[in-house]
């Protein structure tokens, strides 16, 4: 026999079924590996990076963070990660030795970067001027109504000759999140 207090306890467990589903349209982590990805390939495909040779004039590649032009709150940890997982992606690969690129950290941003890895020396080759820039800047289309919500998100990627301000490369990645109902975003 179960007192009231116990029935009302084993109820209400049994009505909760573990802790509540987030439901959101924001970026998630799989969007940026999937984002990523796609940029990294495209680079490594691209008919002016694919011309380059070992022997090319080398390009200087530093990191520019991305913008945020969408109404998701980004924190500046993870617009950075959108560029130093495809930095990372691509300097994994031969591309930077096979096309003469070397990819460097921008020198402001080296002490966070130090704090986060846990090392005190400088890399080589960070205090080289840059002959080219990444950037990335982040767009969104959101629609909300009583039936739900849906964001439209573009990242679009490029990177840019500081000399002569040519595009050299540029890709966009696009996702659409949509959810029915009530939502917190």
């Amino acid at each position: 026999n179960l007192s009231p207090l116990c029935l009302c306890g084993v109820l209400l467990l049994a009505g909760c079924g573990g802790p509540p589903k987030v439901r959101t349209t924001f970026l998630q982590s799989v969007d940026l590996i999937a984002m990523t990805d796609q940029m990294a390939a495209s680079f490594t495909h691209d008919p002016t990076i694919g011309s380059r040779t070992a022997e090319s004039e080398p390009w200087v590649i530093s990191l520019y963070r991305v913008q945020n032009h969408t109404n998701q709150i980004i924190p500046d940890r993870e617009k950075w990660l959108y560029l130093a997982r495809l930095r990372a992606l691509l300097q994994q690969s031969d591309v930077g030795k096979q096309r003469n690129i070397i990819w460097i950290i921008p020198p402001e941003r080296w002490a966070m970067v130090a704090q986060e890895l846990g090392v005190s020396e400088e890399p080589y080759g960070l205090r080289m001027n840059p002959t080219h820039q990444l950037t990335a800047e982040f767009h969104a289309l959101t629609n909300t109504s009583g039936q739900g919500r849906s964001d439209t998100y573009v990242c679009d990627y490029q990177l840019l000759d500081l000399m002569t301000g040519k595009i050299e490369w540029e890709e966009s990645w696009e996702v659409k999140r949509s959810i029915r109902g009530k939502t917190y975003d």
